[in-house]
């Protein structure tokens, strides 16, 4: 691996978590894919890395086609390939790997070529139609994309409207980090059939903006969220590498938890925050992304952990049971420590599995241990 797909995946592992990046996919024969592949839900990004350094001579024109050829062109042919092998296969491995790591069964792509080297030099094209739609970044616009859409939605949501949109619409500007900034001034939209016409250094300018700080600051609080996230990941990869034989409800849980955007981050943390600093001892929350998840969140102090556990377990289940018995619910117990706090996921889903017996259990958790008896209460008066 290069210092420069060294640096890309890197990126990646940050934002989008060790679960969800990997490094040098390989189809037939072992032989390369892409530089990175990141997999979330039914959204797969793939990213060619090329950092290109030519010797310049005094004709333009055959710098900028050699530069070009192994910059850009050699990146379209490598996702081009491999898009069309990942969409005949149901799962592919890495360099140096046995496991299988599986794809979704439903498969949409987004293609980055990411050409390092020619900043300063030669201009870059947002993006190309080659065999679909091909985003064309420099090492300078994908490190401000991601590190302000640092979520996978965000990332995806950006980079669908953009193939939506930007087809019909022509812009100029400084790059595509100008490009990036107009995108979170104008609410996370592109307009249609258009001409965009950008100052120079619109997002410099953006991120010297008082509301734009403003924000900044207060979307610190939902990174507990990505610890959260990135500390069973990493747990789970210590434990069982990639294995896909081995997949548990944790990665289930963590996957459904990757996918809620930064702003919604924002307000499950806050509802979590709300238990853990308050005499509340648990509370339901719907997810904001999808209509069959339920969160519960539980907090207080336990007499040891099958305790903290075995109660998020019924709490899960009185949820499904109060307002979604096909529902995937996601339990998080958190215990305040003097020392050092603990956490817990728990993960089950529902669906085609509900029972009278559960019915039951949900039933005496309710009335024998209290477990959200006010909203039952108030579901049924």
């Amino acid at each position: 691996m290069t210092k420069s797909e060294e640096w890309a995946y890197n990126l990646c592992k940050k934002s989008f978590f060790s679960l969800f990046s990997f490094v040098n996919p390989v189809g037939k024969k072992d032989k390369e894919l892409c530089d990175v592949i990141v997999i979330c839900g039914s959204d797969i990004v793939l990213i060619s890395v090329k950092e290109i350094n030519i010797s310049q001579s005094d004709n333009y024109d055959v710098d900028y086609n050699r530069w070009n050829k192994r910059a850009i062109e050699d990146s379209l042919k490598q996702l081009n390939g491999a898009e069309r092998f990942l969409k005949s296969v149901s799962s592919f491995k890495l360099k140096d790997a046995k496991e299988e790591i599986e794809l979704p069964k439903e498969k949409n792509f987004y293609k980055i070529a990411l050409a390092i080297g020619g900043i300063g030099k030669f201009p870059l094209p947002e993006s190309i139609m080659n065999n679909g739609y091909v985003n064309i970044m420099d090492e300078i616009s994908f490190h401000s994309i991601i590190s302000e859409l640092d979520t996978m939605k965000d990332f995806i949501l950006y980079l669908r409207e953009k193939q939506a949109k930007l087809l019909d619409v022509h812009f100029t500007g400084n790059g595509e980090e100008d490009l990036l900034a107009f995108y979170l001034c104008n609410e996370l939209n592109f307009p249609e059939k258009t001409f965009i016409y950008f100052d120079e250094g619109i997002y410099e300018t953006l991120k010297k903006n008082k509301g734009y700080l403003q924000e900044k600051k207060e979307r610190k609080e939902s990174y507990k969220w990505d610890f959260i996230i990135n500390h069973f990941t990493q747990n789970y990869f210590d434990k069982n590498g990639y294995n896909t034989d081995t997949l548990n409800d944790i990665r289930r849980a963590c996957e459904i938890m990757a996918q809620e955007t930064r702003y919604e981050r924002i307000k499950l943390i806050d509802n979590l925050n709300t238990v853990i600093n308050s005499n509340i001892r648990a509370r339901i929350y719907f997810s904001p992304t999808f209509n069959h998840i339920i969160y519960v969140f539980v907090s207080g102090k336990f007499d040891n952990e099958e305790q903290r556990l075995r109660e998020t377990e019924h709490r899960c289940l009185v949820a499904a049971f109060l307002f979604n018995k096909s529902a995937v619910v996601i339990g998080i117990a958190w215990e305040v420590n003097p020392n050092f706090d603990v956490y817990d996921i728990v993960y089950h889903n529902y669906k085609d599995i509900w029972n009278d017996n559960l019915d039951k259990t949900a039933l005496l958790a309710i009335n024998e241990l209290g477990y959200f008896k006010n909203q039952y209460d108030q579901l049924n008066h």
